[in-house]
């Protein structure tokens, strides 16, 4: 089917932003290493939400639940640079 064929790819798309979004949290997880910097930010953590779910609004999307998303992959990005 046509319509599932295009889900796959917009898929395929989210795994692969998905990793680059992750080396790039690697990346800045490594230069808070050097710089003795806490892995957590919650004041960028808090950022990120309140960004993201004004571009949910604006999209018609629930923004609770693009919040909760976000929530899994800010914990994946955290634990990819050290902590959990």
């Amino acid at each position: 089917m046509e319509l599932r064929k295009k889900i796959d790819t917009i898929d395929e798309k989210f795994v692969l932003l998905l990793k680059d979004r992750i080396d790039l949290c690697k990346r800045i997880g490594e230069i808070k290493k050097q710089n003795g910097l806490s892995v957590k930010d919650f004041q960028r953590e808090d950022a990120v939400y309140v960004h993201i779910m004004a571009k949910a609004l604006e999209s018609e999307l629930d923004p609770q639940k693009v919040e909760a998303i976000f929530k899994q992959i800010i914990a994946l990005s955290v634990s990819v640079q050290g902590a959990e």
